[in-house]
C-alpha cells in the first residue's frame, strides 16, 4: 500500500480535498495515454462504450470512526495480500457480448474469474462461455469459441477490455479514480454501516455521459444510475460478497452479483490459451475513410455490402473479422435508408441509424458505429 500513501492521506475526510500537482499531472498524463490507444480494439469490445467507476465521496463514519475511503483502502489492502482469487460473477448480459455490457431485460450469464497476484504480475482469466479472456500484465488475448476467433492485444489497460470488472482485477485503480474525479467535480454517495462482522459500502451513482439520446444507457455500469454494495469481513477486510443493482424506471434490478469468492493459492495455468484458435494482432492499424463526414462514410460502407467490397470494407474492418463475422450474412444486401448521426454515453462513437434488406429478403435495422481514428479516417466499430 506504501505506493497509494499520498492517495490515502488525500482521501480523507474533509472539507476542501485537492490533489497536489503533481498527481494531477499523473492522472492526466494517465488518461491522456489511455486516448491514444487505436479504434481498432473496439473489435475486441463490441461497440459498447466502456468506462471508470465514477465517484466523488461523501463520508459517513461508522461507529469505529473508519470512513468509505478508509473501508476501502483495508479491502484494497486484503486483496493485494492475497495470492490467489477465485470469483463467480453473474451479470445480466449476452454470452457473446463485450464484457463491459449489461442489459437489465438478458437473462444472468455466469462468469468465472481467475486472478493471480505474484511479484507485482497480475494475472488473470475471465470465461463467460462464448467470449474468454486472459491478460497476464502485458499482453491481453480475447476470443469467441464459437468462431474460433480471437484477438491479441498489447499495451491496453484492463479496463477498456473489462469495464466495471476491471475494478475487481486492479482494485487499488479504484482509488486514484476517485481522486481524479474529486478533483474534477463528478459525484456519487458512498455510505457505510457495519453489522455483526460484516462492512457494508454503499455506492449510489449517477449514469456517466450524455444520455441526450438514451442508446446507451443502462448498457453498462458506468452508464447508468447504479448501487453498488460491498460486503467485507470486519475481521480480515476482505470482499466476501458485492452485488451491482441499476436503477430504471424507479425499480432497482440487481444485474451484478458476485456470489461466490474463494481465495488460495496461485495457480500457474490461467493465462492459458485456447486451441485451433485464429489471433488478430492488433497492432496493425486500419486506413479508415477520409475526407468525409461520419453519414457519408457510413453510406459508402454499407453499399460496399452489395458486392461485398473489399477495397473498402478493408479500410474500416479487420478482414479476418469481417469475413467470419459478417461476410455471410450481409454479402448481397441492399441499403434501403440511413438516418441521422447521433452519439450516447461515454465513449466517442458516433451512431448512424440504417434499414438493410439481406439477400434473402429479410429486413435488417441497427445503428452502425463509427469512431475516427487519430489519422482522421472513420472506421467501422460495431453495429452490425
Amino acid at each position: 500500500m506504501e505506493d497509494y500513501k499520498e492517495i490515502k492521506e488525500m482521501l480523507k475526510p474533509r472539507r476542501d480535498i485537492k490533489a497536489s500537482e503533481e498527481l494531477r499531472n499523473k492522472v492526466d498524463s494517465a488518461l491522456e495515454r489511455k486516448g491514444r490507444k487505436q479504434a481498432i480494439r473496439e473489435w475486441t469490445f463490441g461497440g459498447i462504450g466502456l468506462s471508470a467507476v465514477a465517484a466523488i465521496l461523501i463520508f459517513v463514519l461508522i461507529p469505529s470512526g473508519m470512513s468509505a475511503t478508509e473501508v476501502l483502502a483495508e479491502a484494497i489492502k486484503a486483496l493485494g495480500e492475497t495470492e490467489y482469487i477465485e470469483m463467480t460473477v453473474d451479470i445480466r448480459t449476452r454470452p457473446v457480448e463485450n464484457f463491459g455490457y449489461i442489459g437489465i431485460n438478458e437473462d444472468f450469464v455466469a462468469h468465472n474469474i481467475y486472478i493471480a497476484d505474484s511479484d507485482s504480475l497480475l494475472k488473470w482469466r475471465i470465461d463467460k462461455g462464448e467470449r474468454v479472456a486472459t491478460g497476464n500484465g502485458s499482453d491481453i488475448y480475447v476470443w469467441l469459441p464459437s468462431l474460433k476467433l480471437g484477438m491479441h492485444l498489447s499495451d491496453v489497460d484492463n479496463e477498456r477490455v473489462l469495464g466495471y470488472m476491471s475494478t475487481l482485477l486492479t482494485p487499488g485503480k479504484v482509488l486514484e479514480t476517485e481522486l481524479y474525479n474529486c478533483t474534477s467535480g463528478d459525484g456519487a454517495e458512498y455510505m457505510v454501516n457495519k453489522k455483526g462482522s460484516e462492512i457494508i459500502l454503499t455506492v449510489h451513482a449517477a449514469p456517466q455521459g450524455n444520455f441526450e439520446n438514451p442508446y446507451l444507457l443502462n448498457t453498462s455500469i458506468s452508464e447508468s444510475e447504479n448501487i453498488r454494495r460491498y460486503v467485507i469481513d470486519a475481521d480480515t477486510k476482505r470482499l466476501k460478497s458485492a452485488t451491482v443493482s441499476v436503477i430504471s424506471r424507479n425499480r432497482e434490478i440487481t444485474a451484478l452479483d458476485i456470489s461466490v469468492i474463494n481465495y488460495g493459492r496461485r495457480k500457474d495455468d490461467i493465462c492459458r490459451l485456447a486451441d485451433g484458435i485464429r489471433y488478430v494482432e492488433t497492432e496493425n492499424q486500419l486506413v479508415g475513410l477520409t475526407g468525409l463526414s461520419a453519414e457519408e462514410s457510413a453510406l459508402i460502407v454499407l453499399n460496399a455490402f452489395a458486392n461485398w467490397d473489399s477495397s473498402i470494407l478493408d479500410k474500416v474492418m479487420p478482414r479476418e473479422i469481417s469475413d467470419i463475422a459478417y461476410k455471410e450474412k450481409f454479402s448481397g444486401s441492399r441499403l434501403i435508408s440511413i438516418g441521422r448521426s447521433f452519439t450516447s454515453g461515454t465513449g466517442r462513437t458516433i451512431f448512424i441509424p440504417y434499414t438493410l434488406e439481406l439477400r434473402n429478403g429479410s429486413i435488417h435495422r441497427h445503428n452502425i458505429a463509427l469512431q475516427e481514428t487519430y489519422s482522421g479516417g472513420w472506421i467501422v466499430t460495431g453495429g452490425l
